[in-house]
């Protein structure tokens, strides 16, 4: 089994990508997919809180490999009452979705507080858009700062920081001091950090990384993912398997451990979102 964590569809500023079209890119290579509504994001036809995320649950519905996480308009709602009635209602959404970067919200804001209490209150964990390192508003530092406050809460930080390999060292130092010292539980997904380049060497650094902490293998917090349909790569059927028989092959190659495949691919994934 093989689960992509990171996915999105909808009319955004990258594309108009219909779930449809998302699914033909995925093929027979995938079993399920973490998805969320780029409508309620980034997006050429914006959605609201509610509007957005009932349209996630019918294209779940209709489609049951994408599995939904709820988008948190953080920015814009002035309480929590959409999103908890949402999770009340609907409690097939396995996660909350958060991009500060769309948002232009400071990771740390106080704002961040209520969506944080409801994650807490629900068990979901939250998946963010995690940027470059020196992003004013979604840098990995900020988000550690604000779920600092929230330990038990599990955080997802997706993408590992979209930056270059500075930004990757740092975005692990801050996985690592969160492990090593229990100031929060952080998980990563590994899309886009290698940028489609093939040759996985922050991935690599990252799993060693994780793989070696003072309180033992924490490479269970590692999970696979494309972060498709953003980004040419994730656009086709053939260029997205051919990504993913990369990675299959390069960390088997490197680590010679079939079962640290497995939970990359799948069982991690599973383990935290519980489906």
């Amino acid at each position: 089994m093989v689960i992509d964590s990171h996915v999105h569809y909808g009319n955004s500023f990258w594309g108009d990508f219909s779930p449809e079209y998302l699914l033909s890119i995925l093929g027979e290579s995938i079993d399920y997919a973490i998805c969320s509504n780029l409508e309620g994001i980034d997006s050429n036809t914006f959605k609201d809180e509610y509007e957005c995320n009932i349209d996630m649950i019918r294209v779940s519905q209709k489609y049951p490999k994408l599995k939904p996480l709820a988008v948190c308009q953080v920015d814009r709602m002035p309480d929590t009452k959409v999103i908890r009635e949402l999770l009340e209602k609907y409690p097939e959404f396995i996660g909350l979705k958060i991009h500060p970067e769309c948002m232009k919200l400071p990771a740390n804001s106080d704002k961040y507080d209520k969506y944080l209490e409801v994650a807490r209150e629900f068990k979901k964990p939250c998946l963010y858009h995690s940027g470059h390192i020196k992003s004013r508003f979604s840098s990995p530092e900020l988000i550690y700062e604000k779920v600092r406050q929230f330990p038990d809460v599990p955080i997802i930080l997706g993408h590992l920081s979209t930056g270059p390999k500075p930004s990757h060292d740092a975005a692990v130092d801050i996985l690592v001091d969160s492990i090593e010292n229990e100031r929060a539980t952080l998980y990563v997904d590994v899309s886009w950090i290698d940028f489609g380049t093939g040759n996985l060497e922050d991935t690599i650094m990252l799993i060693e990384r994780l793989r070696n902490t003072s309180k033992g293998d924490f490479t269970h917090r590692i999970m696979w993912a494309s972060d498709a349909p953003v980004g040419e790569f994730n656009q086709q059927n053939d260029l997205y398997v051919k990504n993913l028989e990369t990675f299959k092959s390069k960390i088997a190659e490197h680590f010679k451990d079939a079962k640290l495949l497995e939970d990359l691919l799948c069982n991690n994934a599973r383990a935290l979102y519980k489906f």
